[in-house]
C-alpha cells in the first residue's frame, strides 16, 4: 500500500509519492503502472519526492516509466501540495531534480517558479546537427520526406518547436512522434506546435516525450516562448494559451525564465499495490 496525493497543473497531471521503504525499487515499473488510465491511478506522471533539510528533492517519471529532468508544471504541483497540507511552512520552497535546483513561490493562488536560464548550444540540449551550428533556430530537419523548421532549447528538458498557422489535431499527432524520436535528438524530445496569435501572447499544443498529447507543459511553455522570443515573434514577457488555460512566462534580456501558473490538488488515497 502507498499514499498517493494526485495532482495536475493545467490537466497535466501528476501523482506524488513520497519516497520511502513502500516503494518499489524499481521506479520506472512503478510510473508505468500507478499512470496507467485503465489499470492504475491514470497520470501524465509521477514524482517521487522527499524532504532534504530545508529543500526537497524529485524524481520524475513520464507515464511510459522514462524520467524527465524537470516539469515545471510538476515542480509547481509539488510545491502546491507541500505548501498547502503544511509540510512546508513558507511561501518559497526549494526543489532540487536531476536537472538543476528550483525555487517556487505562492503568489495568491499561482505558483512562480525560477526556471532557470535556457540551454540553447546543440550539445547542450543535446542535438547533434550534421555540421557545427552555435544555435537551432529556425533550422531545416528534414523528417520522413519533409522539412520542418525549429527552434531547439533545453529547459530542464530537450524541447523542439515549430510555428504554426492553426493547432490541427491530425498533424500534431502525426509530427509529434516524428520529431520526439527524430535522431538528430539522441534523448528524444519534447515538442511544441506554436500558434502566434499577437507580440505577447502564442498558443501551444504539446507533444511530450513519453507521455504523447498533454493538456499543458511548463518546461513546454518555457521552450515555446524561448523559441517565440529568438525568432523574434514576441516580446520578452508572454501568455500560453494551452488546451486547459494559461501560463504566463517571462525571459529577461540575459536572464532567467520565471513561469507563473496555477496548480490544484485532486485527491489524497492509498495505491494498493498488487
Amino acid at each position: 500500500m502507498i499514499p498517493f496525493v494526485k495532482t495536475h497543473a493545467l490537466g497535466n497531471d501528476f501523482i506524488l509519492v513520497e519516497q520511502s521503504s513502500k516503494v518499489p525499487a524499481d521506479h520506472s515499473e512503478l510510473a508505468r503502472r500507478i499512470c496507467d488510465r485503465y489499470f492504475g491511478i491514470g497520470a501524465d506522471g509521477l514524482i517521487l519526492w522527499q524532504a532534504a533539510g530545508d529543500s526537497f528533492t524529485g524524481r520524475i517519471f513520464n507515464c511510459d516509466g522514462s524520467e524527465a529532468g524537470c516539469s515545471g508544471n510538476g515542480l509547481r504541483c509539488v510545491a502546491a501540495y507541500l505548501i498547502e497540507s503544511r509540510r512546508w511552512q513558507k511561501d518559497d520552497i526549494r526543489l532540487e531534480t536531476i536537472s538543476g535546483v528550483y525555487r517556487l513561490r505562492r503568489t495568491g493562488r499561482q505558483y512562480e517558479a525560477d526556471m532557470g536560464q535556457p540551454q540553447l548550444s546543440p550539445d547542450t540540449i543535446p542535438f547533434i546537427p550534421p555540421a557545427p551550428i552555435e544555435r537551432i533556430v529556425d533550422y531545416p530537419l528534414r523528417a520522413n520526406g519533409h522539412v520542418f523548421a525549429i527552434t531547439a532549447c533545453s529547459t530542464g528538458n530537450p524541447h523542439c518547436s515549430l510555428f504554426v498557422d492553426e493547432l490541427d489535431d491530425p498533424y500534431i499527432e502525426h509530427v509529434g512522434p516524428l520529431l520526439e524520436r527524430h535522431p538528430a535528438f539522441p534523448h528524444r524530445t519534447n515538442v511544441e506546435f506554436i500558434h502566434v496569435l499577437n507580440d505577447r501572447e502564442i498558443e501551444v499544443a504539446f507533444w511530450e516525450r513519453g507521455v504523447g498529447r498533454t493538456y499543458a507543459s511548463g518546461t513546454g511553455s518555457c521552450g515555446a516562448t524561448v523559441a517565440s522570443i529568438l525568432n523574434k515573434k514576441t516580446g520578452r514577457q508572454v501568455r500560453v494559451h494551452t488546451k486547459a488555460g494559461n501560463l504566463t512566462v517571462e525571459w529577461p534580456e540575459n536572464g532567467r525564465l520565471k513561469l507563473t501558473s496555477t496548480a490544484n490538488i485532486v485527491a489524497e488515497g492509498n495505491y494498493l499495490e498488487a
